[in-house]
Formats: C-alpha cells, structure tokens, sequence
C-alpha cells in the first residue's frame, strides 16, 4: 500500500505544512468522495496533504455503499455546505456522527487538527506505522491519516475498511503485521465495537498486544470489554473527544498537553464538561449556535474528576424521568454490561403520556449458547434491584448486533428501527449531538 501512494510533503520537508495558513482567502470546500477499501486511502492521501498545506479546504465523505446507505451520503453532503464559503483558515470540514440526529459540519483549521499530532506519535514511539482500520471520512480515521503524514510514511489501509469486507482478526492481523515490517513501532486507532472480535481468537489479540499504541474512541469502552482486554494481557488508550476537539484529546482521563478542562458552568450548577485549547474547530457550518463561548467548547457530557482522572459520566441528557423518577440511562447500560453473559446493551427511551419515559433495552449475550439462557424477569431484577424499579426496563431483546453508522458508532435510530420503535421517537444517549 504505501509504495502506492503519491509522495507527499511532511512537517519537516514543507515549512507551510501545518501552519494553517491558506493561499486564498476562504473559497468552497471540496467534498472528496472516499471509496471503501484501501482505495480510499488512494483517494484522500494527495488532497488531504494539499489541504493541511493551505490549498482547498476538504470535505471528505464516503461514496455509497451497503455500510453507507445513499441517505447517510446525502446527509454527509449537505452538512458540508459545498457553495457556501469556509473560514480563510480552515483545511477540514468533517461531519459529526449523526448516530441520533442530522450530522452538522465542523470546520477544523490545518493547524488544530495538528496541534495534538507529535504528542500522539510520541505516545507510539518516534515516526509510528499506522494501521487505519476506521474510515478515512470520519474524524479518528482522518487523524491516523494526519499523524501518518506527520511521520512521513502512509497508514497501512485495512481491506475491511468503510465496510469493504468484513472485519475479521485475520484482517486486522495481516494489517498489523505489514505496519510492523516497516520497522517502525505500530500504532491504531479503534472503536469499541471492534474489540471483542479482536478480543475472541489468538491472532487478535496477539495483533493487538504487537502494537505500540492501541487507541480506542468514538464510544464508551465497556466494562466488560475492559475486563477482557486486561485478562488478554492487551494494553488499550481510552481517547475521549469529538469532531468539535479534531477527534480525541483526554487519553486514559489525562489532557494532553495544552488541553484544558472545566468541570460545571460559572456558577458551578453542573457537571458539564467544557474544554478548551490549540485543537478546537473554528465554527459549525450551519446556524445553529456557536461552537465556542469565550474560547471554551460547551460540551453535552457530564464528568468529574477521580483519582487525578476525567470520569466522563454520559450525557447531560442521559437522566430521564420516568414514574416522576430522575433514572440515569448510561447507568442501567452499565448495569447490563455488568451482567456475566451479557457483552454489550444499549437502552432506548420511547416518550409516554402516562409514565412520561419507557424504558426498552437490547443486549448481545457474551456466547451464542447464552441467548436461550436468559430469562427477562431475571435481567429486570439484576437492574431494578441495583438501580430502583424505576430503571428496570419494560422490555429487554436479545440481538445479534446493534446496527452502526459509518463510524462504527451504534445508529440508534436505525436500531429504534430494528426493534419496532417510531425512529422519531426513539431517544437514548447522546441523542442530541453537539
């Protein structure tokens, strides 16, 4: 893949690179069509040089395929806003997830998209391979992108990428293995989704334990899944960001150096997460509010600090009210996962005029053998004694997988779908997106 690959300029090769600075002021951003596969890569390594080098802001978005529906590409497209102009400075306009509402595009300058980047690789050890096993049009794939170029050698593409083929261990191995006959120390960047396949055989997670740097955002890590990286041996980075931050800038609950972080407003009537630094995007590209008060990014999450570390607690709007009871979704998801045959849940809130919420949950079970095994009244117990009764939820169905956006994130109106649920009612965690 790499000897494929036009040459491109570096930080060290190309005093402009990473500057910020641009040739013309403002102008239209390019919407690049990214193909699934390493193909993509192909696509996006020449453009996104030039456009960290000050040439055409780039907008990135998947062309369609069946792990990006026609409708998900035309919402990509109309977040980037392709006649109208960008900031003078800007490089990068990415969409947000979109997993439980219209995506919105961000524009990211050249320079706060690399602010973080040496820190990043240094983490991996001087000039890391990369391997890119999330797709190139979002925010984490575009930063393995970045930081490839930083180190001045193209990421080792994944042939499952974008949904090109399934992703196997044996895919992920034989990426790993090509990073790592570079020479160089090997560094990814995953979703938690794709853990516990990684997880469930011995080439996986031998792969796993030859990386230098083992990043994994997007979502929150499981417990169980923390659990089984531990019991492997397997070393894993918890990132916490979002588009808005250019992707992740907490690491295992630490800022990364020049990241600042508050807990709670001015007067202190919150845990609201609010952050601040060199990697923040400039400005969304609708009109729908400003990205920054006073310099600092107003997140949806709630945190707090503990042990010297950002505990990010779910989102501001995880407490829901049912029976005119205060009950904290993420923590009856958390409750779930706890469960020893259960890997993963999601919970859904559905509105209802007589108990205000109604709470439906979905989980996939640890082992396939499991699934018969589970009794509802049993799991209605294991939440409603732990967390009150309130917050044991009405249903619970067992699901092969949840279904995901292109990201990799759980597409929770797509799985309200799945379940029977009116997708215009079906809420959850993270339900309205920065």
């Amino acid at each position: 893949m790499a000897g494929t690959l036009p040459a491109a300029p570096t930080l060290g090769s190309m005093s402009a690179f990473g500057s910020g600075s641009r040739n013309a002021a403002g102008g239209n951003p390019r919407v690049l069509e990214i193909p699934p596969g390493p193909a993509g890569l192909e696509v996006l390594w020449q453009p996104l040089a030039e456009a960290l080098a000050g040439g055409p802001a780039l907008a990135p978005v998947p062309l369609p395929s069946p792990a990006t529906p026609q409708p998900v590409v035309d919402a990509l497209v109309a977040a980037a806003r392709a006649n109208e102009p960008v900031a003078a400075d800007t490089a990068l306009v990415v969409a947000t997830s979109g997993s439980t509402g219209n995506p919105r595009g961000v524009e990211l300058s050249g320079a706060a998209v690399q602010a973080l980047t040496a820190k990043v690789n240094a983490r991996a050890g001087e000039d890391p391979a990369w391997v890119l096993a999330i797709p190139a049009t979002s925010i984490g794939g575009l930063n393995v992108a970045i930081r490839a170029h930083a180190a001045g050698q193209p990421p080792i593409a994944l042939d499952s990428l974008a949904g090109a083929a399934p992703f196997t261990a044996e895919v992920f191995a034989r990426g790993v293995e090509a990073a790592g006959d570079t020479g160089r120390p090997v560094a990814v960047s995953l979703v938690p989704a794709q853990l516990p396949r990684l997880l469930a055989s011995e080439i996986g997670r031998a792969a796993l334990r030859s990386c230098a740097l083992v990043l994994v955002g997007g979502a929150a890590l499981a417990p169980q899944a923390a659990r089984d990286c531990a019991a492997a041996d397997v070393l894993v980075t918890t990132t916490y960001g979002m588009t808005e931050t250019g992707g992740g800038c907490i690491f295992a609950g630490h800022p990364l150096d020049g990241v600042q972080v508050r807990i709670g407003d001015d007067n202190g009537t919150d845990d609201r997460v609010f952050l601040r630094g060199p990697m923040l995007a400039t400005r969304y590209r609708d009109e729908r509010g400003e990205l920054l008060v006073d310099g600092w990014l107003r997140t949806n999450d709630r945190g707090r600090w503990a042990g010297g570390q950002l505990q990010i607690l779910g989102r501001l709007d995880d407490v829901v009210t049912v029976r005119g009871v205060n009950v904290d979704v993420v923590a009856i998801e958390d409750r779930l996962r706890d469960h020893p045959g259960i890997q993963d849940a999601l919970v859904l809130v559905v509105p209802d005029p007589d108990t205000d919420n109604r709470l439906h949950a979905a989980y996939i079970t640890s082992d396939e053998d499991d699934q018969a095994d589970m009794d509802e009244v049993d799991l209605r117990s294991w939440v409603g004694d732990f967390l009150g009764r309130e917050a044991a939820p009405v249903t619970l169905r067992c699901v092969e997988s949840f279904s995901a956006t292109a990201t990799g994130k759980i597409d929770r109106r797509a799985t309200a779908r799945d379940l029977g649920f009116d997708d215009d009612l079906a809420q959850g965690p993270g339900r309205d997106l920065l």
